[in-house]
């Protein structure tokens, strides 16, 4: 498989191009702190834009916690929740 990576200052250069890329049938893949992510839609991209650093750092720690095996259950959370607030 191909990779082409795109940067421009300008969403919508992006966005046009993505869209003749789909009409081609190419899978379109847009890209944040140089981390590739399959995201379907410039919208979410554009809501993790929106975050602060500071947010989007915490993410990222998040995810590299939970990679590393550092995460629990949500099943056992939603458990301690109910047990705590029913």
């Amino acid at each position: 498989m191909e990779r082409l990576v795109l940067k421009s200052k300008s969403k919508e250069d992006i966005r046009l191009i993505a869209d003749v890329a789909r009409k081609m049938g190419i899978t379109v893949e847009y890209s944040f702190n140089e981390d590739i992510a399959m995201v379907e839609e410039p919208e979410a991209l554009a809501e993790w834009e929106r975050l602060s650093p500071e947010q989007q750092q915490g993410l990222l720690d998040a995810i590299d916690e939970l990679d590393a095996g550092n995460g629990e259950d949500s099943e056992d959370i939603i458990r301690e929740f109910r047990k705590k607030y029913e």
